[in-house]
């Protein structure tokens, strides 16, 4: 980004003290050069103390970053104010309450390289409640409760106050926790937030030496504060200081942990009520041209609750590709290609694309694809889909299957644990333990081990229909010789009602979706493969999808919650589709306060948040985007409503004109004018072009022409290819097997 600030970068350095200020910056508008400049500002010119600031980040990555521009700008660490996360404060202030002697002397800190204890606690806490009966065997998992507690603990509701709508067994876990949790004197990262805020509320002393000791509080990615961060910034400014938050609401995309954009739509100034207020918009980007600028625009101002605001390129003459690749049973295969292309035809660093997806489960295709080309990858967040614990499974039955007639071991012990309640057989793990246990000390089979096993009833028939399908799966793998892998797992997924299994454990949302998409990429590659069972999985074991290279060498694969504040030179977005993008069973909020303390969040209408997800994920590019879809509706599947709502062609057809005018090829300016002509009722494009970028370019006769061509052109109603229904409701009940995966499954299909 240029050195020198622009206008609206400056007004917001030169913002008055004695007013609140609410700062709405596009993505790669500058907003941390902005602020840096700020603090200058009010350190060198306006001779306000370092220690009465007080700056909120998101995250590390920002936090660190915003330091670094501080240092760039000349300004010396002792005029430098302390730059916090949200966390580091809180830690910071409970550090000090520890030695002030409010809490335990001796607390430990479940962080780092600590953190396992976290998800041990987890897990005993859930063995505990399951030995008394007070929830089922095998129902909740650490991760889904963990999750829960974290959302809990993020709004400020206490166990006594838990309500969950999804699961309402993990309340019961979430007290069980803190009880362990609290008998060791331990504080998780989650804790930070709600301790400091009780001790604030609490202790008047405390309030007065901590609070309302700052003339100004800014905030960073205000969009995203979730209840128990608000409470913080509240009691931090008190009635003394200037606040400043900085945000986009077209950029909230972590409303299912809690996060309340409509502080910064609207509440903010009832929240902060005690001083006039200003708007400031920092609306030019200087991260991507015009065309990726306005069709992330285009997209967005389908949103109804959002602040009205453009998204301008800084610089016209900036290049960029937005390029849908449409093909019957998924672009998969091209997006592939393109990514060879870039990598081996134009020198690009693989580390500067990326692979996005709404959902893990929209990358493994890609996934398999790359695996196919030996492109070397990582998937960031989540194991690659062939070593996620539902694929493991599989492959343990078949492992389990080969150890039958062998003595019990641990690593049988190991398999059968993993099997056992997948699908759910309602299995006591204690119970196949000690079976197995005995069945070594008296040197028998694990068949017979676990023939032999105490259950009575329903369990013992489960039991032996367990053993039978080891039986039959031990059987065609002798019997069998020209048996394939995919064949094999094909009929398992099958006869076991594998992918109806996460349904009903998971319930028909997310989660199980995920997992069933897994599967079935799985089957697709094992029958790409065409090896033996055995072979396939020695092949599985041996994989690595780094292939060894360094990471700079690597394509980085995630999905968009994971990219705040990141960019990278080519986005990659596989299967943009109805059901993923937007993905119309997204689940809303679960947890809830019982009592009503903490009120809810008033949640988007869910395409509205699904849309904001898109158009983040479009504005991580620099220089272009490839999007992946199904081709023109095939069968039940439809490409995303976010794609027609781009209006790609007639953005291309202007932006391109107006990026080449403005690199100084003199005949696109009447190549402009016919483009102009042909769309010019295309209002909210011609709005950019008029208002945002023939300014620019000096060109007083040419903005004219343009104006007039707008003026005489006739509105062109939006409308989309395909019908997309409008009860999200219904649409949010998704088959056991997805429509989404169903190119994939007809490869596999039985």
């Amino acid at each position: 980004m240029e050195s020198v600030l622009t206008s609206e970068q400056e007004a917001v350095v030169r913002h008055p003290t004695g007013l609140h200020a609410r700062v709405l910056a596009v993505a790669g508008s500058g907003k941390t050069i902005t602020l840096a400049h700020r603090i200058q500002h009010l350190v060198q010119e306006q001779g306000v103390r370092p220690n009465l600031i007080r700056v909120l980040m998101f995250n590390r990555l920002a936090r660190r970053q915003f330091t670094e521009r501080l240092t760039a700008l000349g300004l010396p660490p002792k005029d430098q104010p302390e730059v916090h996360t949200f966390h580091s404060w809180a830690f910071g202030f409970i550090s000090s309450m520890t030695k002030r002697g409010l809490l335990p002397p001796r607390q430990e800190f479940w962080l780092d390289d600590k953190q396992e204890l976290v998800w041990l606690t987890a897990k005993r806490a859930i063995s505990n409640l399951e030995q008394c009966k007070a929830i089922p065997p095998n129902r909740i998992e650490a991760e889904e409760a963990l999750e829960a507690i974290g959302l809990w603990k993020g709004s400020l509701i206490p166990p006594a106050r838990a309500g969950c709508r999804g699961n309402t067994l993990l309340p019961l876990v979430y007290a069980e926790f803190e009880t362990l949790r609290q008998q060791r004197s331990a504080l998780t990262f989650d804790d930070f937030l709600p301790l400091a805020v009780e001790i604030l509320e609490l202790e008047r002393s405390v309030a007065r030496d901590w609070c309302e000791r700052a003339d100004h509080v800014i905030v960073d990615e205000y969009q995203d504060v979730n209840y128990g961060q608000q409470r913080l910034i509240e009691l931090l400014a008190g009635q003394r200081a200037d606040v400043m938050v900085v945000g986009d609401d077209d950029q909230t995309i972590y409303e299912w942990r809690g996060a309340r954009p409509n502080y910064l739509i609207r509440e903010f100034r009832t929240v902060f009520s005690n001083k006039p207020h200003a708007d400031y918009h920092l609306s030019r980007s200087f991260r991507f041209g015009p065309l990726i600028a306005q069709c992330a625009h285009n997209a967005i101002t389908f949103n109804t609750n959002r602040v009205e605001k453009p998204l301008v390129a800084h610089s016209a003459a900036l290049p960029g590709i937005v390029q849908i690749i449409e093909q019957d049973g998924g672009a998969d295969g091209e997006l592939a290609e393109q990514v060879v292309a870039l990598v081996k035809g134009q020198n690009v660093p693989p580390s500067e694309i990326i692979v996005l997806g709404r959902m893990f489960a929209q990358l493994a295709g890609l996934e398999t694809e790359f695996l196919a080309r030996r492109i070397p990858f990582n998937v960031v967040g989540q194991a690659p889909f062939f070593e996620r614990r539902e694929i493991r499974t599989l492959l343990d039955y078949i492992r389990l299957s080969q150890a039958l007639t062998d003595r019990p071991t641990a690593q049988a012990e190991r398999w059968l644990l993993a099997v056992a309640n997948t699908p759910s057989r309602k299995l006591p793990r204690e119970t196949l333990s000690r079976a197995m246990a005995l069945g070594q000390t008296n040197r028998v089979t694990v068949r017979q081990s676990l023939l032999d096993a105490p259950l009575r009833g329903i369990q013992h028939e489960r039991l032996e229909q367990l053993v039978a399908f080891l039986d039959r799966l031990a059987e065609r793998l002798a019997t069998e010789p020209d048996l394939t892998a995919g064949d094999l797992l094909r009929w398992m997924v099958e006869t076991l009602g594998y992918l109806r299994h996460f349904d009903d454990y998971y319930g028909q949302g997310e989660t199980s979706h995920e997992r069933q998409a897994a599967v079935v990429h799985f089957l697709v590659y094992a029958a790409t493969c065409r090896m033996k069972p055995r072979e396939f999985i020695a092949h599985i074991e041996g994989l690595d999808t780094t292939r060894g290279v360094p990471d700079d060498q690597l394509i980085v694969m995630t999905t968009i919650f994971r990219t705040k504040g990141l960019e990278y030179d080519w986005v990659i977005l596989p299967q943009v589709e109805e059901g993923y993008t937007p993905c119309t069973w997204a689940a809303d909020g679960t947890v809830f306060d019982t009592a009503g303390i903490v009120q809810e969040p008033e949640p988007s209408e869910l395409v509205e948040n699904e849309r904001r997800l898109f158009c983040v994920a479009l504005t991580r590019a620099r220089r272009g985007v490839f999007i992946g879809t199904c081709a023109h509706g095939a069968g039940q599947r439809r490409p995303s409503r976010f794609l027609d709502e781009m209006q790609l062609p007639a953005t291309a057809a202007v932006m391109g004109q107006l990026q080449r005018l403005a690199a100084g090829n003199s005949d696109a300016r009447q190549e402009l004018l016919t483009a102009v002509t042909a769309r010019g009722g295309v209002r909210k494009l011609m709005r950019s072009l008029v208002g945002g970028y023939l300014g620019d370019l000096g060109d007083r006769a040419l903005t004219g022409e343009v104006a007039a061509l707008v003026a005489r052109s006739k509105e062109q109603p939006f409308s989309y290819r395909f019908a997309y229904g409008v009860d999200l409701a219904a649409q949010a009940q998704k088959p056991s097997v997805p429509l989404v995966l169903h190119s994939a499954w007809e490869q596999v299909a039985f």
